[in-house]
């Protein structure tokens, strides 16, 4: 999978703009949305800001993670003991080898290649990995 206009500069955080800009999906962003439009490939992710004190202000007010080229996607159960509140909360971010493609537990540090894909843990222990081609960060325009 190729980032096309931004870094994962942590296991939470973008790195946009040259990386002046970060995005903190842990602490400043709720996930939202997943949107699978499988005849044109392509997966949208969105997240809106928080709305707690902590969130500086200046931060986008939403953006999206278009993923295309989809080839694959999967999903792992919540934990149903967790309030539902947790499901928008991001954990962590990790690329993820081919090789450990049915593994929803192991976290990898940074990314390494290509044949790589992309693997979000939330805090209610729901999993998603998604296999593409490339990734864009959208901030700039309506999400």
């Amino acid at each position: 999978m190729h980032l096309t206009n931004f870094t994962f500069d942590s296991s939470i955080e973008i790195g946009y703009g040259g990386r002046k800009h970060y995005l903190d999906l842990h602490n400043c962003f709720d996930w939202q949305t997943i949107t699978y439009l499988s005849e044109e490939r392509r997966i949208k992710m969105t997240w809106t800001r928080s709305s707690g004190d902590w969130v500086q202000q200046g931060l986008p007010s939403a953006f999206a993670l278009e993923f295309r080229g989809v080839s694959r996607f999967a999903a792992w159960p919540r934990d149903p003991e967790m309030p539902f509140t947790e499901d928008s909360c991001l954990a962590s971010v990790t690329f993820t080898p081919p090789e450990y493609a049915s593994d929803f537990k192991r976290a990898f540090e940074g990314y390494r290649s290509d044949s790589e894909h992309i693997m979000f843990l939330f805090m209610s222990g729901f999993g998603l990995k998604i296999w593409a081609e490339d990734v864009e960060l959208i901030c700039d325009r309506s999400v």
